[in-house]
């Protein structure tokens, strides 16, 4: 209910700052929320298309999932070596390519790099290959991922761990990242709770961003139980249609309606879909665009 005064009050406020009743928010008030989408070989293989599908698309972030790390530490985008040695080695048009990903006219304003994935040893690699050289210049990690930093201009480092979990190790890969310019490390956990809880504890503000796995093993999480462990708000994730004939997975129509209902359960700002890959299969249940939407209008 308004007071007495707060007409007065208003059209006071309103003449001092130049706007009238009816002035829109400020462009930075209009941004939308949040929406990541994971994606795999097409990133890679699928040319300019696929960049500019995705700068229409409405996602803010793209995750390049994912980057393994063999046990000498090369690094290769799923089962293509890209980095050796200190040097990017794969295809010589895709740094450019991505670099459109940022250039307006875009809804992309972040790109991530994220390593591991489902039986994969990429931590464990990572872990035995600080126990042997540190993170230092001189080490492999570090000219590698230096070299993969060039090459992808990457914001952030995704951690997509399902099998290893060892704090110490991970920690100092995450600052060693951090000196690097990748300038935050974001999660992606389906499990292990208290694991991601004690990893968040030792890098603080350094993790910016939680995926939260809302499907396949993670199907049953509850991102209201995981802001309260972590200290902070995550972004669920939902699995597009797959599967034979599509008919698995989340369509556009129930992603909005299960963002909508974590908004009002846990208050979460964003959320990501996985996988584009199967939404260039299925793409008659539903568009990046759509799924992009469907996040969009769900946590508003």
């Amino acid at each position: 209910m308004r007071r007495p005064w707060f007409p007065a009050l208003l059209a006071a406020v309103l003449a001092l700052t130049g706007l009238t009743a009816l002035d829109p928010a400020p462009a930075s008030a209009q941004q939308s929320p949040r929406s990541a989408i994971y994606g795999g070989g097409p990133f890679y293989a699928d040319g300019q298309a696929v960049m500019n599908t995705l700068r229409a698309s409405g996602f803010t972030t793209v995750i390049l999932w994912s980057i393994h790390v063999h046990p000498n530490g090369d690094l290769y985008y799923n089962d293509v070596l890209i980095v050796q040695n200190g040097r990017y080695v794969g295809d010589p048009g895709w740094p450019a390519r991505l670099k459109t990903l940022k250039q307006a006219p875009t809804s992309v304003n972040r790109i991530e790099v994220s390593i591991g994935a489902w039986a994969v040893p990429d931590w464990e690699n990572i872990a035995k290959l600080i126990s042997s050289q540190g993170t230092g210049s001189s080490s492999i990690l570090y000219r590698n991922f230096q070299a993969l930093k060039t090459a992808t201009g990457a914001d952030a480092i995704n951690n997509d761990d399902e099998s290893y979990y060892q704090v110490d190790a991970t920690a100092r890969f995450a600052r060693m990242a951090a000196g690097l310019g990748y300038s935050k490390f974001t999660f992606a956990p389906y499990t292990n709770q208290s694991f991601w809880a004690s990893l968040k504890n030792n890098l603080g503000a350094l993790v910016d961003r939680v995926y939260l796995q809302g499907y396949a093993g993670g199907a049953g999480n509850n991102p209201a139980t995981w802001n309260r462990a972590l200290g902070m708000t995550v972004d669920p994730g939902l699995w597009s249609r797959h599967g034979s004939g599509c008919s698995a997975g989340d369509s556009p129509a129930t992603v909005e309606t299960k963002m909508r209902s974590w908004r009002g359960s846990a208050g979460i700002v964003g959320g990501f879909m996985w996988l584009y890959d199967d939404m260039k299969t299925c793409s008659a249940q539903g568009t990046a665009a759509a799924y992009a939407r469907a996040i969009r209008n769900g946590v508003s």
